[in-house]
C-alpha cells in the first residue's frame, strides 16, 4: 500500500494559508518567554508546520528521513526565501548527523508515533543530545492516551475545495492490533461536477504512545517546566478534552 509522504504534493493539499495563520499565532503563545533563537525539527516534512517559524524570525534547520519530503521543502523554501537547512536522517540517529546544538529541538506532526516505543525513546534521547543547556524541547501528538480509551474507527473530514474548483473528500478507517499498534487506512477521493474522477488510498502504520512515557523520560533527562497545551493553542483544556497537544519543556543550565 502507497505512504501519503511519497506523494508530497498530496500530504500538502489540506494545509492553507489560514492553517498557516493559526500555526504562526500558536508558535507565538507557545514559545512566549522562551530565550529561543535557533530550531531544528528533525520532524520537517515538507515544512508545512515549521516554515511559520520562518516567518516570526527564528533561524530554523530540519530534519526528516523522506528525501521526497524534503525536496518539496526545499522547494518551498526557495519560493518564499527562506533559508532552512535540511539534512535527510532517521531521527533516532541526530547525533550521527550533526555536530551542533540549538535553543529548540522540535519533533512536529505526530511523527513519533511512527516508531515503536523503544525507538520513542531513543529519539527523545537524540534530541535531547542537541538541546543546549536552558535551550528547549517540544513535540506535538495525537492525544493517544484518548485515541485508546475511544478505539473509534472512522474519521470524517469536512471536504475542502481546491483552487481549481476541485472538491476533496477524505476519510480514514482504523485497525487496531493486538500489538497495540494501528493501521491508519486513507482515501481521497476528488470530485468535479458531481462525480468522483479519481480515488487515492494510502496506509500508515502507527504506535500510539502514552503521555506518561514521554514525561518519564523527560524526568528522566533532568527537563523541568513542562507545558502541555493544546494544538493549536487557542485556550486551555483538561487533557482527556483534547484531540493534539503540544509539549514543551526546558532543558536545565
Amino acid at each position: 500500500m502507497a505512504s501519503l509522504y511519497d506523494f508530497p504534493d498530496i500530504y500538502d493539499e489540506r494545509f492553507s494559508e489560514r492553517a498557516n495563520t493559526v500555526y504562526r499565532e500558536h508558535y507565538q503563545k507557545i514559545f512566549s518567554g522562551c530565550e529561543i533563537t535557533d530550531i531544528l525539527d528533525c520532524s520537517f516534512g515538507t515544512g508545512d508546520l515549521t516554515f511559520e517559524l520562518c516567518e516570526l524570525g527564528y533561524q530554523v534547520s530540519g530534519s526528516d528521513l523522506s528525501r521526497t519530503m524534503l525536496a518539496k521543502a526545499e522547494q518551498k523554501a526557495e519560493q518564499q526565501g527562506f533559508s532552512v537547512d535540511l539534512t535527510c536522517c532517521d531521527f533516532r540517529e541526530l547525533s550521527q548527523h550533526f555536530c551542533r546544538d540549538f535553543s529548540c529541538v522540535m519533533s512536529t506532526g505526530n511523527a513519533l508515533a511512527h516508531v515503536d516505543h523503544p525507538g520513542l525513546v531513543k529519539t527523545l534521547h537524540e534530541m535531547d543530545s542537541l538541546v543546549r543547556p536552558g535551550g528547549y524541547l517540544y513535540l506535538d501528538s495525537r492525544n493517544w492516551d484518548v485515541v485508546m480509551k475511544k478505539r473509534d474507527r472512522f474519521l470524517f473530514a469536512s471536504p475542502f475545495i481546491r483552487a481549481d474548483g476541485v472538491r476533496v473528500n477524505y476519510v480514514q478507517l482504523w485497525d487496531y492490533h493486538s500489538d497495540g499498534s494501528i493501521t491508519i487506512h486513507i482515501l481521497n477521493a476528488y470530485e468535479s461536477e458531481g462525480r468522483v474522477f479519481r480515488q487515492e488510498v494510502f496506509e500508515e502504520h502507527l504506535m500510539p504512545f502514552s503521555i506518561d512515557l514521554v514525561q518519564s523520560v523527560l524526568k528522566e533527562l533532568g527537563y523541568q517546566d513542562v507545558v502541555i497545551k493544546p494544538l493549536p493553542y487557542f485556550q486551555d483544556q483538561d487533557f482527556e478534552d483534547i484531540g493534539w497537544y503540544c509539549l514543551r519543556a526546558r532543558k536545565p543550565l
